[in-house]
């Protein structure tokens, strides 16, 4: 007896399991202001802003992309594009051959302002990744790739989870000189979602300004002064760490209801400027007015974020003016905070393995702020 055919069976059965893979993703991933009430990168909030991405296969290696959203300009239609290259780096972790996609992106995110558009682009592209070529990649995995283009862990994690997100020092190990040696770990808070985060978006051409502390600094300065001016520095910002840290801890307290003063004093001095040079930045970020608890730089700036007890929109003029006077105009969104964030928004594909910590950390601390 003749047994034929098995040959057809097999190449069936692998073009119905070819079938029954996903060829199209659509996944969703929210907007993050870093530095939320100048706590420096210790201190991040996630927003109901987002950016949505279809991701469908393609089979000629080619890439297609439509973008629909703000500031399209100064988004690439390439492989350069930073959703393309997630992808790219998933896959090839995992031994993958991309084969080309078609991206449709809908971005209610203004790109390069501070508001996380690149977080929410890295995460968009590892996340596809994830779903539609099932690489089986669990949390850990994820923010392990994605730190390669993101190094702002706490934005990261915001945008993963939801929420404001604030760093503390665990004193969990100990170093080699028997000392307890302290770690980042993350906590996440529950935010009232009525708060209203006001954002003032120069609209100006970015230009870098130049690193004027590295300038000349490194020819000037030899033996006992250079080593002087580098333990001097290195104190100087592990004092500025402890006050960002405590005011991160502080903005914690104060957004899940335990205080209910204003947490930190207005006229506390804020962290340097990002090096993005628009003219009437620095003023603006000095508008002190009645019930603001602070005016701050969003993450890598230029977008100045307002945020006040009461209304704020006094400070919003103020800040526009600040612009103004200088040449620029300011454009005015509003935001509230979402507790959402990527992993829930995209829970129902079902595909992701949650590691221990759900992105706050190898060994997260109990977190002192309970949920709203």
């Amino acid at each position: 007896m003749k047994f034929g055919g098995g040959g057809r069976v097999a190449r069936a059965a692998g073009e119905r399991r070819v079938a029954m893979e996903k060829q199209t993703i659509s996944v969703r991933v929210p907007a993050t202001v870093g530095n939320f009430g100048s706590a420096a990168e210790f201190g991040t909030l996630a927003l109901d802003a987002s950016l949505n991405v279809k991701v469908s296969r393609r089979r000629d290696g080619r890439v297609g992309i439509r973008y629909f959203g703000e500031n399209g300009e100064r988004v690439p239609r390439d492989r350069s594009n930073l959703v393309v290259r997630a992808i790219e780096a998933a896959l090839h972790v995992k031994r993958v051959e991309f084969t080309g996609a078609d991206l449709e992106i809908f971005s209610s995110v203004p790109v390069a302002v501070g508001l996380g558009s690149s977080t929410a682009a890295v995460l968009a592209g590892l996340i596809s990744a994830n779903l539609l070529y099932r690489l089986g990649m669990d949390e850990k995995s994820l923010f392990d790739l994605a730190g390669l283009y993101e190094q702002r862990n706490g934005n990261l994690r915001a945008a993963w989870l939801g929420g404001f997100v604030a760093g503390v020092e665990s004193g969990s190990g100990r170093g080699r000189s028997g000392a307890s040696r302290k770690t980042m770990v993350y906590q996440q808070t529950m935010v009232p979602e009525d708060l209203v985060l006001r954002v003032v978006v120069p609209e100006t051409s970015l230009v870098r300004m130049p690193d004027s502390e590295a300038v000349g600094s490194a020819k000037k300065s030899k033996g006992r002064k250079q080593t002087a001016g580098k333990s001097a520095a290195h104190t100087a910002t592990k004092r500025m760490n402890v006050d960002h840290l405590d005011r991160a801890a502080a903005l914690s307290e104060f957004l899940v209801g335990h205080s209910n003063s204003i947490p930190f004093e207005a006229n506390v001095p804020l962290p340097p400027t990002c090096k993005k040079h628009v003219p009437g930045l620095e003023e603006a970020l000095q508008i002190r007015t009645p019930g603001l608890l602070s005016v701050f730089l969003c993450g890598s700036g230029p977008a100045v974020g307002v945020f006040g007890a009461v209304d704020s929109h006094r400070a919003v003029d103020a800040v526009r003016e600040a612009f103004a006077r200088n040449g620029v105009a300011g454009k005015c969104y509003e935001f509230r905070p979402t507790n959402v964030g990527a992993l829930d928004w995209n829970s129902p594909y079902g595909d992701l393995t949650l590691s221990t910590g759900r992105g706050l950390g190898d060994s997260p601390s109990k977190n002192i702020s309970l949920p709203v």
